[in-house]
C-alpha cells in the first residue's frame, strides 16, 4: 500500500488556502480596473463616429458626435485572456481591431482618439493624457 504524505482533509485545506490567496490578490488590486476611452476628434459638421465594441458581451453601438466620448471599464479575467474587439465607422471609412487582448501593463487608462487622419492611442495612468502621449496606430480603410 502506497503512503501519501497528506490526508484528504489536509489537501482540501491546502487547496482552500491557495484559492483564498488568489482571491485576496485580486482584492488587493493586483487586478486593477482598466478603462477604455473612445474620443471623437473628427472635423465639425461631419457624420458621427460609430463605435461598436464586444467581448463575450455586446456593448452595443455608440454614436459619437464631435468631441463626445464613450468609455467602459473592466477587470481582466482570472486566465489573463480578456479580449475586447471594436469596430469603428465614420461615413464610408472604417476599421476594426482588438482594443484589448492579453495585455500586461502598469497602465489603467487606454485612450483611443479618432481623427480624420486615423486612429491614435495613448496608454497612461492619467485619464487626461497630453497630446504627446498619443501615437498613430491605425489608418482608415
Amino acid at each position: 500500500m502506497d503512503h501519501y504524505p497528506y490526508t484528504k482533509a489536509q489537501l482540501l485545506l491546502l487547496i482552500s488556502f491557495i484559492v483564498n490567496i488568489v482571491l485576496m490578490a485580486n482584492a488587493l488590486n493586483f487586478n486593477p480596473t482598466i478603462t477604455e476611452y473612445f474620443v471623437s476628434d473628427l472635423p465639425q459638421n461631419t457624420s458621427p463616429l460609430n463605435v461598436h465594441c464586444r467581448s463575450k458581451d455586446d456593448l452595443k453601438v455608440h454614436q459619437l458626435k464631435v468631441d463626445e466620448k464613450f468609455d467602459f471599464s473592466f477587470h481582466q479575467n482570472f486566465w489573463g485572456n480578456t479580449r475586447f474587439h471594436c469596430n469603428f465607422e465614420w461615413g464610408p471609412k472604417h476599421n476594426d481591431f482588438d482594443v484589448f487582448y492579453k495585455q500586461k501593463s502598469p497602465y489603467i487608462h487606454c485612450i483611443w482618439l479618432v481623427k480624420d487622419s486615423g486612429i491614435f492611442f495613448a496608454q497612461t495612468n492619467n485619464p487626461y493624457p497630453s497630446p504627446i502621449d498619443f501615437r498613430f496606430v491605425y489608418p482608415w480603410l
